[in-house]
């Protein structure tokens, strides 16, 4: 059979017609891919700089070395104005934060293969279903088991909430 006698038909000339298509929109999709269009330039911008970085109030150095070469056993000892503080420990005078709201647990569901989840309300808000790495205000939920669920906060505060009532 030659082309000719497979033109005549209406099925193969609706075929090659469709062929001839797929042909041309192919080639033109290929030369769009490869044109590079130039991109638009771009202010530059700064998300973060040493002017908007609040520092802390600094507190008063301490000579480590002053207080190592001192004679441990002197008569005029006498204590530091200022004690020594590792750099994240708070002072007497600072104000105690207050902690966050933590959940209530309404239940939990411990499954055997690992997708546990805990019926939790925050306040006023309606209660809500959390898995494992789930945020509730400003906890993370690191570890449900039966009967209470761990939450993390961001500065590493731990706290295990369990059920009220449970079986009930």
């Amino acid at each position: 059979m030659t082309m000719r006698d497979w033109s005549k038909e209406l099925g193969m000339r609706i075929a090659l017609a469709a062929l001839g298509v797929a042909c041309v929109v192919t080639v033109w999709t290929s030369i769009d891919a490869l044109r590079s269009v130039p991109l638009p330039e771009t202010p530059v911008t700064t998300i973060a700089g040493l002017e908007s970085i609040s520092g802390a109030p600094s507190r008063p150095q301490t000579d480590i070395q002053a207080t190592v070469n001192r004679d441990l056993f002197s008569a005029g000892r006498m204590a530091p104005s200022s004690p020594y503080r590792m750099p994240d420990e708070r002072q007497a005078t600072d104000t105690p934060t207050a902690e966050p709201e933590k959940p209530i647990v309404l239940g939990t569901a411990v499954a055997t293969d690992g997708h546990h989840f805990a019926a939790v309300q925050l306040g006023d808000a309606s209660p809500t279903l959390v898995h494992i790495g789930d945020r509730i205000g400003e906890w993370v939920v690191r570890a449900i088991e039966r009967g209470k669920i761990v939450l993390v906060r961001a500065g590493g505060m731990r706290a295990e909430v369990t059920v009220p009532n449970p079986g009930t």
